[in-house]
């Protein structure tokens, strides 16, 4: 019954975009508290000599690649977001936040749908500021794919700008 738990677990933890809350996980497997903490030492145990990792982010579980390993994995994986929302996951890692504005002209008319994936996945955070927004990366993007997305967003920095900074926040 053991394995079938912890079995149950890996296969949410792997499936789900987002990291989950051991109370969720709980709610999911239709089990207690005690089952989801003993799955997920057995699971952390079952991974110490793999490439993969259950990882904590703040106080919620994913499994992953290792970052010693993730160079190799993101470069054949596919990824959840498509070019236009690495284009402005790009823009916010150099600049920090900026005014949603600034989004729009980079990005046009895709410019909210793009911002609102984002949100749903936890990259992004909007910030009502007057009649402004302001966009920001969260701790969720830089848990997640700090080290990951470093290579990608090198790629966005050597392009050249098509629109001017004029709209930057300072951080």
């Amino acid at each position: 019954m053991e394995d079938e738990v912890s079995n149950r677990m890996e296969a949410l933890l792997i499936a789900t975009v987002s990291p989950m809350a051991k109370g969720d996980i709980s709610i999911a497997l239709s089990i207690d508290l005690k089952a989801v903490n003993k799955a997920l030492r057995n699971l952390k145990k079952r991974y110490e000599e793999t490439s993969l990792e259950l990882k904590m982010i703040g106080r919620k579980y994913k499994i992953g690649v290792r970052d010693k390993y993730s160079e190799v994995a993101f470069k054949y994986s596919e990824s959840e977001m498509n070019k236009g929302e690495l284009e402005i996951i790009g823009l916010l890692f150099r600049k920090g936040r900026t005014y949603i504005s600034h989004v729009e002209r980079l990005r046009g008319k895709k410019a909210e749908e793009e911002l609102d994936h984002l949100g749903r996945l936890g990259l992004v955070e909007i910030i009502p500021q007057g009649r402004r927004r302001i966009v920001k990366l969260t701790r969720t993007f830089f848990s997640r794919y700090g080290k990951e997305l470093k290579e990608r967003v090198k790629l966005e920095e050597n392009k050249p700008e098509e629109t001017q900074d004029n709209d930057q926040v300072s951080s």
